[in-house]
Order: structure tokens, then C-alpha cells, then sequence
């Protein structure tokens, strides 16, 4: 298959809905994870790839993030609707800090891990101290909202991008 910055964008917000469906459906937090992840993925190679379809990146988020200029196409565009210097670094906070929630929690080969896997995973990174309750559905959350962050930014610059 080919795909392009339009495809991937398209399969970007079908990937955060389908995440969103399968963690509010509960028990398969696993999966909700990895259509989270993927979502993030998708947008983010929607937004390099409409200018450069030539960047592969192997599924690493930070790198993705990177190579699409996401950041300082978000800040030019906070600039042209005359946000104010504070208004952009606090924006770009919270982008910063989504991407690198993203990038710690999400693996592209969470789409081969079993639960316990996962929390294996999960164990290394450090995310299931201090959590009461069930550890894969927090983590699950935490993704989401940290994907819902991106793919909500990343669909106001793929419009700008497209006008």
C-alpha cells in the first residue's frame, strides 16, 4: 500500500476515536493503547508528509515529532493569530509535555504485547508506582488524553497547512 500525508491524516482521527471506544469499553487497555500511540503516528507523519513524504522514522514518535516541524508549525501559526509570547510557550508546554507522555508510553510493537508484557513495560518505564486501581486502565487514560492533545493540534495545522 501507499499512503499519503491525506491518508495518514484521515487515519489519524479514526485511530483516536477507536482508541477512545476501545478504553471506555474497558479491559482492553492494551489495545486502546496501541490505537492511542498510533493515532499520534498517523498525525504526526500526516503534518511531515505534506511536505516531505521522504522521512520514514521506523515508528519513533520523537523523531516523527521532530521531522514534522509540529512545534514550529504550531508556534508560527499561534504567532499569525497574535497570541502573545506567553500564551505560545504555555501551549508549547503542554504539546512538549503530550509528545513526550506519548513517546514514553507508546512502543510500535505494543501491537505484538500481552497485558502482562505491557505492564512489564510499563514497570521498566517507571508508571506503575504510586498508581492505585487498575495500572494499564491509568496509563491507558494517560495516553488518550495525550494523544487527543496531538491529534486535536494537529488537525488545526493540517487545515492551515491545507488553505
Amino acid at each position: 500500500m501507499i499512503f499519503t500525508a491525506e491518508e495518514y491524516y484521515r487515519a489519524a482521527g479514526e485511530r483516536i476515536r477507536q482508541a477512545s471506544e476501545i478504553h471506555e469499553a474497558g479491559n482492553r487497555y492494551a489495545l486502546a493503547m496501541y490505537c492511542s500511540g498510533l493515532a499520534v503516528e498517523c498525525m504526526l507523519r500526516a503534518i511531515h508528509w505534506q511536505k516531505d513524504s521522504s522521512f520514514e522514522g521506523r515508528h519513533d514518535l520523537s523523531e516523527l515529532f521532530r521531522a514534522s516541524g509540529f512545534l514550529e508549525i504550531h508556534e508560527d501559526r499561534a504567532r499569525r493569530k497574535r497570541r502573545t509570547e506567553e500564551e505560545i510557550a504555555r501551549s508549547a508546554v503542554i504539546i512538549r509535555e503530550a509528545m513526550s507522555l506519548a513517546s514514553t508510553l507508546w512502543n510500535n510493537n505494543l501491537r505484538f504485547a500481552s497485558e502482562a508484557s505491557l505492564r512489564a513495560y510499563l514497570k521498566r518505564n517507571g508508571r506503575l508506582r504510586g498508581i492505585r486501581g487498575d495500572a494499564l486502565k491509568k496509563n491507558s487514560s494517560d495516553l488518550l488524553n495525550a494523544a487527543q492533545v496531538i491529534v486535536r493540534e494537529g488537525t488545526e495545522l493540517w487545515n492551515l497547512q491545507k488553505r
